[in-house]
């Protein structure tokens, strides 16, 4: 399964968890970065894949890999229903390019079609290993309503134990959000808030 390539620290056992939520862009700058990926072909999600190969290349020396959830119901049956239906896809990438990003997003959708069940068991099922990497990519703006920002409309989620890291891509009409959720051990502080800062800072050079 994907690693982050950072030092977490010791996760023989799930740790407290540590949420950091930041706002990376405002609306005009989200706009220019959705400009500039429009002119290469590609959607946003792509700029981002792009922005995190090239620092999983430059601090872990190794590919983006990343467990990506990806929607697993789309046959018209399940346009009236009401859930979160997901399955899990790995999105790899070692070309920061954004051709190469757009490519990858897709075969992670390709590969989220594949219902994992029956391809998992012969291996014990699922696997699950510490210092696992997901991310996962949330445009409110295409939600069949529209929330009014007066509203305060907020993400709900309950507190957990956690081994890995999870990384959550968040746009709304007020801009581009990250928020994480990483474990609380002393390199995972000292690993976490460094590569988030190189994250953000390479979004908005980016727009």
């Amino acid at each position: 399964m994907p690693r982050f390539p950072l030092p977490l620290g010791d996760l023989s056992l799930p740790q407290p968890e540590v949420v950091e939520v930041r706002d990376v862009l405002d609306p005009d700058q989200l706009a220019r970065l959705e400009a500039h990926a429009v002119t290469h072909g590609v959607r946003l999600i792509s700029v981002a894949v792009s922005v995190m190969t090239a620092l999983f290349a430059e601090l872990g020396d190794q590919p983006l890999r990343t467990v990506f959830p990806v929607h697993s119901r789309d046959e018209r049956r399940w346009f009236d229903s009401v859930g979160w239906f997901i399955t899990n896809a790995v999105l790899e990438n070692d070309d920061p390019s954004l051709e190469a990003s757009h490519r990858a997003v897709k075969e992670a959708i390709r590969l989220g079609s594949q219902p994992l069940a029956p391809i998992m068991r012969p291996y014990g099922g699922m696997p699950a290993e510490p210092g696992m990497f997901a991310m996962s990519w949330l445009d409110h703006r295409r939600l069949p309503i529209a929330v009014d920002e007066a509203l305060r409309p907020q993400h709900v989620s309950a507190v957990i134990s956690t081994d890995g890291v999870m990384i959550w891509f968040v746009i709304n009409e007020t801009g581009l959000h990250l928020r994480c959720r990483y474990p609380d051990t002393p390199q995972a502080r000292a690993s976490m808030p460094a590569w988030l800062d190189a994250l953000e800072t390479r979004l908005r050079e980016a727009a």
